[in-house]
């Protein structure tokens, strides 16, 4: 246990030292968000692309995989669903509920995974990405359409929901790198001659930035009264996801490495990008901005001790 939270530590002493130094507005005032769209637009797609580019995918195990990420999409939005309607809870705070539910950080989980497992463990994230990103983009941006009207967006009621998907598809940088790396992969036309060195070394670069941009955007004062609908999200988010998960994998026989990985998806924060998709379609943002905080301080105890079981149980 203690090794383990040795292996995790640096990750989150890197967040740590971001919210240090945007606090001190370190080393100048609107440095971090600069870091943060680099970060979106350019390191972060470099790393998905080189790693998407790599991937096996003759791999037999690969449908199953991507089957039991997807069920556990499903079965933690079900839950999510069933404790707001039991809650009475208003449908921005719900939509806000979900989010915080069903996405996670993939700077995050990219970086513990590469941290515990190396090489094959980012790999092994790549893929799981590759099929939890464009699955959980799509998923919320017809369920919040559906919870807030059109109206939502903006006031313009002729923005129709294949355009608002469309959109929110086309414009995101880590689909694009995903789509980009898997086809090239799939048809043998990769590693490409000077482009994969040139995108390999800016995905070098990418990890470390990115967890200091994302220790940045950790906003304490937007914690609040959030009560048990923080409580709720967070069990959907911490438990009912990875434990989805977990008992998946034991179902389908798949141990070691694959396995441990796939936990990951459920034990890491959710991912601060749904702050930008709460204001954009009418979600509590500020609840949003709460969610986010609370459950990045959260996973500095629990990632360790639920990284722990998954080996436990699952090597």
């Amino acid at each position: 246990m203690f090794s383990l939270s040795l292996s995790v530590l640096p990750v989150f002493l890197l967040l740590m030292a971001g919210a240090v130094c945007q606090r001190w507005r370190f080393p100048m005032e609107g440095f971090w968000s600069g870091v943060d769209k680099l970060s979106y637009w350019v390191l972060f797609p470099a790393l998905l692309f080189t790693k998407t580019s790599q991937i096996d995918f003759s791999n037999p195990m690969l449908p199953k995989y991507a089957f039991i990420l997807l069920l556990a999409l499903c079965v933690t939005a079900v839950f999510v669903f069933i404790t707001i309607w039991l809650m009475k809870v208003v449908m921005p705070t719900a939509s806000s509920m979900l989010q915080a539910g069903v996405r996670f950080n993939t700077f995050v989980m990219l970086a513990v995974a590469g941290s515990l497992y190396g090489d094959n463990g980012l790999v092994l994230a790549a893929l799981g990405s590759s099929v939890l990103i464009p699955s959980i983009n799509v998923f919320l941006v017809v369920s919040m359409t559906l919870m807030h009207g059109p109206s939502s967006t903006g006031g313009s009621s002729s923005v129709s929901l294949p355009r608002l998907l469309s959109g929110a598809l086309v414009r995101n940088p880590l689909i694009g790198s995903i789509v980009l790396g898997s086809g090239l992969n799939l048809l043998g036309l990769t590693p490409i001659i000077l482009v994969s060195d040139v995108v390999g070394m800016l995905s070098q670069a990418a990890l470390p930035l990115v967890l200091l941009a994302v220790g940045a955007s950790v906003r304490l004062e937007a914690i609040r009264s959030v009560g048990m609908t923080f409580v709720m999200s967070a069990v959907a988010r911490f438990v009912v996801f990875p434990l989805t998960i977990g008992v998946m994998c034991w179902w389908f026989d798949i141990r070691g490495l694959p396995a441990l990985v796939a936990v990951l998806f459920g034990l890491v924060p959710t991912a601060t990008s749904g702050y930008a998709l709460a204001r954009q379609l009418g979600g509590d943002a500020d609840r949003m901005s709460a969610y986010i905080t609370m459950q990045t301080i959260l996973s500095v105890v629990s990632l360790p001790v639920c990284v722990w079981l998954s080996q436990l149980y699952l090597s």
